[in-house]
């Protein structure tokens, strides 16, 4: 399955808002990974500059939630979830950044379920520097920015507990995990 979104552009050519463009699917063998992979590019615009001239470390949240989003639309039914009483929610997040983004960089996240177990699942995503900076090629292009893992759970609405990731949902969730491979 191929998703892909090209979002309204700016006069300008670049994209409106935090210029989003997601490539979500199912690859095999990409880079050192295999399975569902889903990507999203997005320009940093200077309003998510802190006052040191890079990217706020709050924004990196943002950035990070765009990705899982794209993830979680292209592969879950998020209607009938919510129908059926579950909700996704996030419990735990380790984040680690290695380089810092600045103002007109194209920024590729990457999102992959990357664990599944009784009762809690972990979403592993990067951030790289992408190809491009106004029109230019990137001297980094590809160089990691930030990496985080966000520990998820299935809760039931109506009592407000996890609930296990067996069953239905569980193959569902198995079927979507991409491991890392050495």
């Amino acid at each position: 399955m191929q998703h892909d979104s090209n979002p309204p552009q700016a006069a300008d050519g670049s994209h409106a808002d935090v210029g989003t463009h997601t490539d979500v699917g199912t690859h095999t063998d990409v880079g050192n990974r295999t399975g569902v992979v889903s990507r999203t590019t997005l320009t940093v615009r200077g309003y998510h500059l802190d006052g040191y001239g890079h990217v706020n470390n709050a924004r990196y949240l943002e950035f990070y939630e765009e990705g899982r989003w794209e993830f979680m639309l292209a592969h879950l039914d998020l209607a009938a979830l919510k129908r059926e009483g579950i909700a996704m929610v996030a419990v735990n997040l380790n984040l680690d950044w290695h380089y810092p983004a600045t103002v007109h960089d194209e920024l590729v996240i990457t999102t992959r379920l990357s664990e599944l177990g009784r009762r809690k699942m972990i979403m592993r995503q990067e951030i790289h520097l992408g190809e491009r900076r106004m029109g230019e090629v990137h001297p980094r292009s590809g160089a990691l920015v930030s990496r985080a893992d966000f520990t998820f759970v299935l809760m039931n609405t109506d009592t407000g507990r996890a609930m296990p990731l067996d069953g239905e949902i569980g193959a569902l969730l198995g079927a979507l995990v991409s491991e890392e491979t050495a």
